[in-house]
């Protein structure tokens, strides 16, 4: 079994041990906490690390990226981008830059948006058909200014283009990264991206989205690498994973709590109402453990993926093998505090997966079979 390729998560607000306290938690997102994250990371066995956007960050997350990448040398970043902040051709010559760079350390992750009321702080609009129609331009775009050779002639309702040349071009390939539940999402992933990312869920909800992006690779002519996003709570005993994961959420302030609750009303994205119906089942019935090692307490106080795995080392290794044997080969990880869990996975759990093959994409993305544009 080849190795998987492991991300960490750049954190780039506040870090500490609990979630939803009505305190921000100690630790700032200065750039030596972000630059010895990344550090950290790359020591522990961790290829890149995945950085969020949302206009509730403390840092903006690729002037962030910008400066962490410069003062480190080791783990790359996946930096994530909303289509509807930036032109197009802009972002792309950007990318590039940042790829020319720092060679082979520049992965990019493509986020739609779930919630309405979030995108309208920073002036987008778009209905949900129109972000999946707006996101796949973008891509498309991003693809052929850093693919073809001549000028780019483009014209739709959204973006129009004439003789733009992005030279020079990036020196290594840049992966892009998609993931979303809805039909058009997964649609646009086997079309255009080179790895699927999916949350945290149930093993049959996971293997249904598969059998899907499968069928759906096989129409686009391409082959896609599979990823999973979610939370990691490893100790020595599962007891004491248990306990660690409890003690997470045991701070959550009750005004806080209610907030988050009534933010579910303003979500449109699929993949966000799985992890609530996810969570909303757990707590009828009593256990936030949806199946064996799959503890959905983080989604009480965190949107985004809402589960996490929680057990000893040998338990968060099979864990993730089971999710290898059914197709994933990436996986994106985060714990709190960030620095201290981090180290944590690297010392308990890459032991585990450090004597199997080494993938290529550790040294150079793969980006497989290239898109029809």
């Amino acid at each position: 079994m080849i190795e998987p390729d492991f991300l960490w998560f750049c954190v780039l607000q506040n870090d500490g041990e609990y979630l939803g306290t009505k305190e921000l938690p100690p630790r700032k997102p200065t750039l030596e906490y972000i630059s010895s994250l990344i550090e950290t990371a790359g020591e522990m066995g961790f290829s890149s690390l995945l950085t969020a956007t949302n206009y509730h960050s403390t840092l903006e997350n690729y002037t962030a990226a910008i400066a962490a990448l410069a003062r480190t040398k080791n783990a790359g970043l996946l930096i994530a981008v909303r289509p509807g902040m930036f032109d197009a051709a802009i972002y792309a010559k950007m990318i590039s830059t940042a790829q020319n760079l720092f060679p082979g350390r520049v992965r990019v992750n493509i986020v739609t948006g779930s919630s309405p009321a979030e995108n309208a702080m920073y002036g987008d609009f778009e209905p949900h058909e129109q972000r999946y129609e707006r996101t796949r331009e973008f891509m498309m775009i991003l693809r052929q200014l850093w693919t073809q050779e001549g000028a780019l002639e483009y014209q739709s309702e959204r973006y129009h283009y004439a003789g733009t040349i992005l030279e020079p071009k990036p020196a290594l390939p840049i992966p892009l990264y998609f993931g979303g539940a809805s039909e058009p999402a997964m649609r646009i992933a086997a079309e255009l991206a080179d790895c699927y990312l999916l949350w945290g869920e149930p093993i049959d909800m996971l293997k249904t989205r598969i059998a899907r992006i499968k069928e759906l690779e096989l129409e686009f002519g391409r082959s896609l690498k599979i990823g999973l996003r979610t939370h990691v709570v490893v100790r020595e005993t599962e007891e004491e994973a248990i306990a660690a994961a409890n003690r997470m959420i045991s701070k959550i302030d009750p005004k806080v709590r209610d907030n988050f609750m009534k933010s579910h009303a303003k979500v449109d994205s699929t993949g966000q109402g799985n992890q609530i119906k996810i969570l909303q089942s757990a707590l009828a019935k009593g256990d936030l453990f949806i199946e064996p090692n799959l503890w959905a307490g983080v989604g009480m106080a965190r949107s985004g993926v809402g589960v996490a795995i929680v057990g000893n080392p040998e338990q968060v290794a099979a864990k993730i093998r089971g999710y290898q044997d059914i197709g994933i080969d990436t996986f994106i990880f985060s714990g709190y505090p960030h620095l201290d869990e981090c180290r944590r996975f690297g010392e308990l759990v890459m032991p585990f997966f450090k004597n199997t093959p080494i993938s290529s994409e550790r040294k150079l993305f793969d980006v497989g079979v290239a898109p029809t544009i």
